[in-house]
């Protein structure tokens, strides 16, 4: 009999469909970790708002409400971009101040619209 040498098709498929599971595992894996940093920089963005707003209220403290986009314009924030895009989040992106010292930001961005509450970052879904 003569030496053969190589895979049988068995061999072959089970090392396919082993290769397949774990393509799968790391794109859904991926995915995630996609989901979750885009949620953190939303975080981190109204965490941003809410110290520019703060520093805006120190310089007008007549005011009781302030957009992102006057929190820009002023130089207190850097930019409003929409992490999941990159277009700026929109003109309805409002910062409100209440008497009790507590803060609300509220993002209206692309397929993502929360208010945030300052101290603590409390956030609940909302429609802009």
């Amino acid at each position: 009999m003569k030496n053969r040498k190589g895979f049988t098709l068995v061999e072959l498929l089970a090392t396919v469909t082993i290769v397949g599971v774990i393509a799968v595992i790391g794109a859904i894996a991926y995915t995630r970790y996609i989901e979750n940093t885009k949620q953190q920089a939303y975080d981190t963005l109204a965490e941003s708002a809410y110290h520019a707003t703060e520093n805006y209220f120190l310089v007008n403290p007549a005011k009781s409400k302030v957009t992102l986009k006057v929190l820009v314009e002023g130089e207190y924030l850097e930019n409003y971009k929409d992490p999941a895009g990159g277009a700026n989040c929109t003109t309805k992106s409002v910062v409100n101040v209440k008497s009790n010292g507590t803060y609300k930001v509220k993002l209206c961005c692309t397929n993502y619209s929360f208010v945030y509450t300052f101290p603590g970052g409390t956030k609940v879904e909302t429609t802009c």
